[in-house]
């Protein structure tokens, strides 16, 4: 039996004291990155049942979770291979401006993500992101050309039976006095319902429009950063300190 190790690094997981601003939880895939890059690995790397995983996961028999579990067990590729590919993910053009604002104004930023968690960090990273709190799937490599997922963010009770419950998350967020989303897709339906104020892109626009979810339609994030400016002026729809 192949040993499989974690190929990532201890993810930096900050200790707010302020708790005077929102916290602002942001998905990945299609949403900070341009790609979705599970879709983009399983593409080069997924071996033959990926796509028919898919469909069953669209259809709603099975869920997330075992869903990207067993296409990850498909996937046949180097480390390096890996990294060449994620080399060329790009992300928002605007996502560091954005984190640089949300710095300067002492707004917590979380990355929560039902995709992969070395991924999300290597792409970060490559484009000089390398502090935020990442909450994604732990991708596991065989030091050869195996992969497997392990769920430390798996909540027994989600109903999309995720990989990572978001909406066990923002459970834990309590503590803030507001918790605003930012997402694009089906991942982000469920944890929608739970949040203060949506930033929604592509699908998840739809989604809140037919079940009257508040939330703000946006193009990228500096859609979102200028909302930001425009609350702190009014201190709608979030508070923020100056």
């Amino acid at each position: 039996m192949n040993t499989f190790s974690s190929i990532t690094n201890h993810l930096f997981q900050p200790s707010y004291t302020r708790y005077h601003n929102p916290i602002i939880l942001c998905d990945f895939d299609g949403t900070i990155s341009v790609k979705d890059v599970t879709d983009t690995l399983l593409s080069q790397f997924g071996q033959d049942g990926c796509d028919e995983l898919e469909e069953l996961w669209v259809s709603g028999k099975i869920g997330s979770q075992e869903c990207m579990s067993k296409q990850i067990a498909l996937m046949d590729a180097s480390l390096e291979e890996l990294n060449q590919a994620l080399e060329k993910i790009e992300i928002d053009s605007s996502f560091k401006s954005f984190i640089k604002y949300t710095e300067k104004k002492h707004i917590p930023v979380h990355v929560v993500s039902d995709g992969l968690d070395y991924a999300i960090q290597f792409v970060l990273k490559r484009h000089g992101i390398k502090h935020l709190p990442i909450y994604a799937n732990k991708l596991m490599h065989d030091n050869h050309r195996s992969w497997r997922l392990e769920f430390p963010y798996a909540n027994k009770d989600c109903i999309k039976q995720s990989g990572n419950c978001k909406c066990n998350h923002v459970k834990q967020q309590q503590h803030f006095p507001q918790i605003l989303y930012v997402g694009d897709g089906t991942s982000d339906f469920c944890v929608s319902h739970h949040v203060d104020l949506v930033f929604a892109k592509d699908k998840l626009i739809n989604y809140c429009e037919k079940n009257n979810i508040k939330h703000t339609a946006i193009v990228n994030f500096a859609d979102v950063t200028e909302a930001l400016k425009q609350a702190e002026q009014s201190l709608i729809p979030v508070m923020m300190v100056k």
